[in-house]
């Protein structure tokens, strides 16, 4: 399943492929975040919520020192089938924010190159001047507290050059997917 963009048809459109694979019986699920810069938060965590069961999502730590929690909900239809998703130095925001939870309730092994690290939330105010003045208002935490701004999701397992090697510059090669195929089909438990 491939994501390029947390809006408001992800979810719709990901409910669709889950009501066409969940009767195929499907043994593993490869979730491409690569190069997803990100999106709604509410995209987010309605995604997440498919993998995740019960708990916190992602939490909103406010400058205040407040914070808000955006738990889980929906169907949870994924929770059993084992899971790879696939992340990149593009794997930005609400992409992070995804991989972050699934990663934290071990729903999914986590593969490819560190996160971006864009998991703020900004206030933007146009001045009467006509200049604009945009302030972090949040920061956003993983279900195990761990801050995504700056600091991004570390794989599991890391793979450099997640697609098109540079010693293979014609080669559709795609070792982060490769990777992934092997760990669903049982053949590299030990990085599991």
């Amino acid at each position: 399943i491939r994501l390029s963009t947390f809006n408001k048809d992800t979810f719709p459109d990901l409910d669709k492929i889950i009501d066409e694979i969940i009767p195929k019986s499907p043994k593993g699920i490869v979730l491409d975040l690569r190069s997803n810069p990100g999106g709604y938060l509410e995209s987010a965590v309605e995604v997440a919520s498919e993998w995740v069961e019960s708990g916190t999502i992602v939490r909103e730590r406010m400058s205040s020192g407040s914070a808000k929690e955006h738990p889980t909900f929906g169907m949870h239809r994924l929770t059993s089938i084992p899971t790879v998703v696939l992340v990149d130095g593009g794997t930005a925001s609400a992409s992070e924010i995804v991989a972050g939870a699934l990663q934290d309730y071990k729903k999914a092994t986590v593969v490819g190159e560190k996160t971006f690290g864009k998991g703020s939330v900004q206030s933007f105010d146009i001045l009467p001047d006509g200049s604009a003045l945009k302030v972090t208002v949040a920061k956003w935490f993983t279900p195990n507290d761990r801050q995504i701004h700056e600091k991004g999701i570390d794989p599991d397992i890391v793979i450099e050059e997640t697609k098109n090697s540079s010693s293979t510059p014609k080669s559709d090669a795609d070792p982060a997917l490769e990777k992934a195929l092997n760990i669903l089909n049982g053949r590299d438990i030990k990085n599991k």
